[in-house]
């Protein structure tokens, strides 16, 4: 009999164990970082070049921990980067598409590693991105333009050190893989693209432009975290 309540009370004490750690490593945590996003644009256009401006933003992620090292990320982000088409054969032949908002969301599986008040850690996943342009209006130029939304994915590490067993600080890096469809818009009244005598009108001859285009967006964030037991 008692080597019978022995065994019981030793399940009942493992079991209690169990679900002590479980609840002392299922946490939750919340960042919010100032980011510099730099992109490294290919020119799928013939002679000519795809300018998109390095910019800061801000990105907010939430993460979920499984056990001491494994966990998953979501992050929200947005930067806005200033957009032109240069053509090389004519030097004034310059399209301002506009201001392009990135959007992106990316959701990634890490491994933390531990080093005293630094924990270090490693990710990947997937990763989708939204555009919005907010056209620039030029008369006999380009009216705007539009990219779009897709797929991608990422490859991502970085740092938090605990300030305490609540809040510490996120250094992190990402960089994201994303290629999508670009289309833009020209207005220069029915005179071909490649012409050096384009004529400016007011009302534009629209034509669409669509070609695929990397983006490749290389993101450093430095914030601030705080963690939920």
């Amino acid at each position: 009999m008692k080597t019978q309540l022995k065994t019981v009370l030793f399940f009942i004490f493992i079991i209690s164990t169990l679900n002590a750690q479980k609840d002392s490593n299922s946490k939750w945590a919340i960042q919010l970082n100032a980011i510099n996003v730099l992109l490294n644009e290919s020119d799928p256009i013939e002679e000519g070049s795809l300018t998109m401006s390095d910019a800061f933003g801000f990105e907010i992620g939430i993460n979920y921990f499984f056990n001491n090292n494994i966990s998953t990320e979501f992050t929200l982000g947005s930067s806005n980067h200033e957009t032109k088409i240069q053509y090389s054969y004519f030097e004034q032949h310059r399209y301002i598409i506009g201001d392009v908002l990135i959007i992106p969301l990316n959701l990634n599986f890490q491994y933390h590693f531990y080093l005293n008040k630094f924990k270090p850690y490693l990710g990947a996943g997937i990763n989708y991105t939204f555009f919005n342009v907010k056209e620039e209006e030029l008369i006999g130029g380009v009216d705007g333009g539009e990219f779009e939304s897709t797929f991608g994915f990422v490859l991502q590490g970085g740092i938090d050190y605990e300030i305490n067993n609540k809040w510490f600080i996120n250094f992190d890096i990402k960089q994201m893989f994303i290629s999508t469809d670009m289309t833009i818009y020209h207005g220069w009244c029915g005179t071909p693209a490649k012409s050096q005598m384009a004529i400016p009108c007011p009302d534009y001859n629209i034509e669409d432009v669509v070609e695929k285009v990397d983006i490749n967006p290389l993101s450093f964030g430095l914030g601030i975290g705080y963690k939920f037991n």
